[in-house]
């Protein structure tokens, strides 16, 4: 309200030099100051919203979901393809819009109904690890997106890679797994939204 308030000062004087005699100033702000109020206030109320959530979700154990690669136009991750399919098929299959789970802000598609009740009951099986992106160069201090095409599982854990080799390295060395276990939560906070 005090930014509104000196603004509104702001644009009197301003318009006081400009007004013809007799007009009485009107109040208005500009359409970019009144989005930037809109921003402000939208991420005030989600602040506000999370507060509560975030102390009850670490006291019970859970851990905070990784970020998710997702498109940027459509909300979907990994490409639109079916998480659970790589485990039951062992090969991607693009997922269908009919049988979608919004989860988090994340749009997740499916192949089949089975598919997503398998992933409504244990999520954390079956999200890619570190969030899509290749693990490879998570390990390296670089998170690059992997492709949904360029898969593997380890230790029971859906992986995606920008390259074959990187793939490879990946699944021979173990200290190179352990380094991206180490370097991913720093990571994972610095990347935007």
């Amino acid at each position: 309200m005090i930014v509104l308030s000196l603004s509104r000062r702001r644009l009197n004087k301003v318009h006081e030099k400009h007004r013809p005699a007799g007009i009485v100033p009107r109040l208005f702000l500009t359409q970019g100051f009144q989005s930037v109020c809109g921003v402000l206030k939208t991420v005030a109320i989600g602040f506000a919203l999370m507060a509560p959530v975030m102390p009850h979700a670490t006291a019970q154990g859970m851990r905070v979901q990784e970020k998710t690669i997702t498109d940027t136009w459509t909300g979907a991750a990994i490409g639109g393809f079916d998480p659970v399919a790589y485990f039951v098929d062992q090969r991607p299959v693009q997922g269908s819009v009919t049988h979608l789970l919004v989860q988090d802000g994340v749009a997740w598609h499916f192949h089949s109904e089975s598919n997503l009740a398998a992933f409504q009951e244990s999520p954390e099986t079956y999200r890619p690890g570190f969030g899509g992106y290749d693990p490879v160069m998570v390990a390296s201090g670089l998170p690059v997106a992997g492709y949904p095409h360029l898969f593997a599982i380890v230790e029971g854990r859906l992986y995606l890679f920008r390259k074959p080799e990187n793939r490879a390295l990946f699944i021979e060395n173990a200290a190179l797994r352990r380094e991206a276990q180490r370097l991913w939560p720093e990571l994972q906070r610095q990347l935007s939204p």
